[in-house]
C-alpha cells in the first residue's frame, strides 16, 4: 500500500492559497469586464435618449415662440396725421386668413381725393400697420396723391392668430391686398376702383412683397426697404439662439407648422418681377440684415432681361431707419420713384361700381 501512494503524486500546495484559486480569478476577469462594458452602453444609450428628448423639446418650445409672439397694439390712427381713412377687413389669398387695416385715400394738390394709384404697405416681423414708419411713411405718401392700403399680416396687430413665417406664409396676405383692391368692397364707392397697384415694404414685409409680385403682376412696382435675400442665413447669425438649436428649430417649424423657412429666398424669384420696376434701400448701418442683402438682390433682379432697378445706400441708417434718417429726402425719393413707374393720376374719378 505505501508503494501504491507514492506512486501518485501530490498537488504542491502555497501558504494562504486554496487549490483551483488561480483558475478561478482567471475566469472572473471576463465577467467583470463584460458587466462594466453593458453598464456603459446602457449609460451612453439612456444619456443619448435624455439630450435627445431634450434637444426636441427645447428646440419645439423656441419655435413656438418664435411663431407666436404677442401681436402688438395699434395706438394711432392716420387721423392723427389729418387724414381721412375706412377699416377694412379681407381675406389672404389660398387660406382666407382675416386681414384687418386702413385705406386712406391719397390727396391731390387741390385737396381731392383719389384712389387711381393704391400702395399696398406691408410691414416687418412683430409689428404692425401703426408703426411709426409704417404710418409715417404711408401718411407722407398719401399727401402726395398716393391712396394706401396698410394692413397687418397674419399673426400681427389686429389680423387672425397664425404663425409667423418670415414670408413663406405672408406673402398670401400681400397677394388677398391686391384682391381686395382688384375685387373687393369699395372703401369709398365714390371714387372708384384703384387703377394702377405698387407695393412698398421693410424688413420681412419687404421679402414678403418681393416673392408676392413674383407671382403677381398687378403689382407693376415695389420699393424694398431693408429687405433680406435669404432668411436662413439671418436665423444663423442670431446671437440670442445657440447655433446648434438652429437646424433643430427649422425642422419643428416645418413639421409643426408647414413653414419651410429654407425655402424663404426672394433672391431666387426678384428676377422674375422684370420689366417692372424695383427700387432697393437699405442703410450701410444696418445691424439686422447685413447691408451685402441689397448687393445681392439688385444683382439678381438686374440679371433679367429689360430690368428696372435702382438702388439707394443711406449711409449710417440702421435697420429701416433709413425714413427716419433722411426724412422729406426719403419720401421724395420714394414718390419720384412711384410717378415715373406707375405714371401721373388723371384726376378723373372712375365710373362708380353698380351694387
Amino acid at each position: 500500500m505505501a508503494s501504491e501512494q507514492s506512486a501518485f503524486p501530490r498537488p504542491l500546495r502555497f501558504p494562504g492559497r486554496k487549490a483551483g484559486t488561480a483558475t478561478a480569478t482567471t475566469a472572473s476577469f471576463p465577467r467583470h469586464s463584460g458587466r462594466r462594458l453593458r453598464k456603459l452602453i446602457v449609460t451612453l444609450i439612456i444619456l443619448t435618449g435624455v439630450l435627445t428628448f431634450s434637444y426636441a423639446g427645447i428646440t419645439v418650445y423656441v419655435a413656438t415662440r418664435v411663431e407666436y409672439a404677442p401681436p402688438l397694439p395699434i395706438t394711432k390712427t392716420p387721423a392723427a396725421f389729418g387724414l381721412q381713412y375706412r377699416n377694412v377687413t379681407f381675406y389672404s389669398r389660398q387660406d382666407h386668413l382675416r386681414l384687418r387695416g386702413w385705406f386712406i385715400p391719397g390727396v391731390l394738390p387741390d385737396g381731392r381725393l383719389t384712389a387711381q394709384r393704391t400702395l399696398i404697405m406691408i410691414h416687418g416681423t412683430g409689428s404692425n400697420r401703426a408703426s411709426p414708419l409704417v404710418l409715417g411713411l404711408g401718411c407722407a405718401l398719401a399727401k402726395r396723391g398716393f391712396a394706401i392700403l396698410a394692413f397687418d399680416m397674419r399673426g400681427m396687430g389686429e389680423s387672425a392668430p397664425a404663425p409667423l413665417s418670415e414670408g413663406y406664409f405672408e406673402q398670401r396676405d400681400a397677394l388677398g391686398a391686391v384682391d381686395f383692391l382688384r375685387s373687393g368692397p369699395l372703401p369709398y364707392p365714390e371714387l372708384g376702383r384703384t387703377r394702377v397697384i405698387a407695393g412698398w415694404g421693410d424688413s420681412m414685409g419687404a421679402a414678403t412683397l418681393i416673392m408676392a409680385a413674383a407671382h403677381e403682376p398687378a403689382i407693376r412696382a415695389i420699393v424694398s426697404d431693408s429687405g433680406f435675400a435669404a432668411i436662413v442665413p439671418l436665423l444663423e447669425r442670431n446671437t440670442r439662439i445657440p447655433g446648434t438649436f438652429i437646424p433643430g428649430i427649422l425642422l419643428a417649424s416645418r413639421v409643426l407648422y408647414g413653414i419651410d423657412f429654407y425655402a424663404t429666398r426672394p433672391v431666387d424669384v426678384v428676377s422674375s418681377i422684370a420689366p417692372r420696376p424695383i427700387f432697393f434701400i437699405q442703410g450701410t448701418a444696418d445691424t439686422v440684415v447685413p447691408p451685402s442683402n441689397l448687393g445681392t438682390l439688385a444683382k439678381a433682379a438686374s440679371a433679367a432681361p429689360h430690368a428696372y432697378v435702382q438702388t439707394w445706400m443711406v449711409k449710417g441708417a440702421d435697420h429701416i431707419q433709413s425714413f427716419h434718417v433722411m426724412g422729406a429726402m426719403y419720401v421724395n425719393c420714394v414718390v419720384s420713384f412711384f410717378a415715373k413707374s406707375l405714371g401721373p393720376d388723371t384726376g378723373k374719378t372712375p365710373p362708380v361700381e353698380q351694387a
